[in-house]
């Protein structure tokens, strides 16, 4: 089966990208809170509105949740987020021109303010899915409450990124998500630690909300991302709606556990997606097990609480003797490199990143990348790891 209907249901149709991210946030703010009417009718006429937000997986759930409603009829408006953000209508990817390299909370506003009136027209069953990628409290908040006003909110999980503006510790980013949801909100939360969950489940219950954890077959238990993959269930259940059968969630869940990729000199995982060190353990761990890996970390200039993380992760990986050096670029490497307690080999944005593919490769241990993906070296190394791994696919093939 295709894991996702985006994109299917008319191959022939193409979308020029639709621009974000232009002007000041105070003129998108404006523009869209003075809407009045037109945005009430946004809000009245749209059945169903959910907000996907948390740490880890949003984009993910974001496309399994839209690709649920495509197969079931809907109209559907999904907002996607992330690396490569686009919206997706009806099944149809509408990709979204950002002009920087971050995201941006006018980003999201553009979306309702251009898209608003089009949702207007939409028959009397429509859906509307959009990714929160808010990484302070206040616009996360702002955009929940003031934009959307969700009928149902997921938290995907809760990990430790965005530390600079979510809070320090887990429990500091647990609040500051809880603070976001609008009171009386359905809440669907994939978090699994038993005390982050009874702190969010009594800060949403206290402001009227309800709360919902997710629910994991006991088999399916441990298995990366079954936190996400099983919120939809629990979503249309909040919905009045049918699940979708455990066999097909098995086969959401199978399609994303990760596999090392296989290149010509040897293999590589890019992890790079995935930014906390919770997260990226857990790949690891799924990965390579007692196993020596050589790590690339990409470091950005505005994540430096995320930097730091990364820094005591391979340290901690030192300890363990699971790595015996190391590889960083982006922002910062030196600094990195001087708190790293193996050998790190440091590489500017401006070098190749095939060159750099293959200076890895050349090791001995096979490459896993991570900490940050939003920049056009990481792009270029995505790019380079998808050729190479098509040219091993031909040669099997042969």
């Amino acid at each position: 089966m295709s894991v996702y209907l985006t994109g299917a249901k008319d191959e022939s149709v193409s979308y020029e990208p639709f621009s974000v991210g232009r002007g000041t946030l105070r003129n998108r703010l404006w523009s869209l809170l003075t809407r009045g009417r037109h945005h009430r009718t946004f809000i009245e006429d749209t059945d169903i509105r959910i907000v996907v937000s948390g740490i880890r997986g949003k984009s993910s759930t974001v496309k399994r949740l839209d690709d649920v409603f495509n197969r079931r009829g809907y109209d559907v408006l999904t907002k996607i987020t992330g690396n490569q953000p686009a919206l997706i209508r009806n099944g149809d990817v509408i990709p979204i021109d950002r002009p920087g390299p971050y995201t941006t909370l006018y980003e999201n506003i553009n979306v309702l303010r251009e898209f608003s009136p089009i949702l207007e027209s939409y028959t009397p069953e429509n859906v509307a899915i959009f990714e929160n990628q808010g990484i302070t409290e206040y616009t996360t908040r702002l955009f929940n409450q003031r934009f959307v006003k969700p009928h149902v909110v997921v938290i995907a999980n809760i990990r430790q990124d965005h530390q600079d503006t979510l809070g320090k510790t887990r429990r500091d980013i647990a609040r500051a998500f809880a603070r976001t949801v609008p009171p009386g909100t359905d809440v669907v939360s994939g978090e699994l630690h038993p005390v982050l969950h009874e702190y969010l489940s009594a800060e949403i219950t206290r402001a009227g909300g309800t709360f919902t954890q997710v629910t994991i077959p006991d088999d399916q238990r441990g298995r990366i991302g079954a936190e996400t993959v099983y919120a939809v269930n629990d979503v249309l259940r909040l919905l009045d709606m049918t699940p979708v059968p455990e066999e097909q969630l098995n086969e959401y869940l199978d399609a994303i556990q990760p596999e090392w990729v296989r290149l010509p000199g040897g293999q590589v995982f890019n992890g790079a997606e995935i930014n906390d060190i919770e997260s990226t353990e857990a790949i690891r761990r799924s990965l390579a097990g007692e196993n020596y890996v050589l790590p690339f970390v990409y470091l950005r200039a505005d994540r430096r609480s995320r930097t730091a993380s990364f820094a005591d992760y391979l340290n901690t990986l030192a300890d363990r003797d699971l790595i015996q050096r190391a590889r960083a670029g982006g922002a910062f490497t030196d600094i990195f490199a001087a708190n790293v307690d193996v050998p790190v080999t440091t590489h500017d944005r401006d070098e190749n990143a095939g060159a750099v593919l293959d200076e890895m490769l050349a090791g001995e241990y096979p490459v896993m990348l991570m900490g940050n993906t939003v920049d056009a070296f990481m792009r270029d190394m995505e790019a380079e790891i998808s050729e190479r791994a098509q040219q091993v696919a031909i040669g099997d093939a042969d």
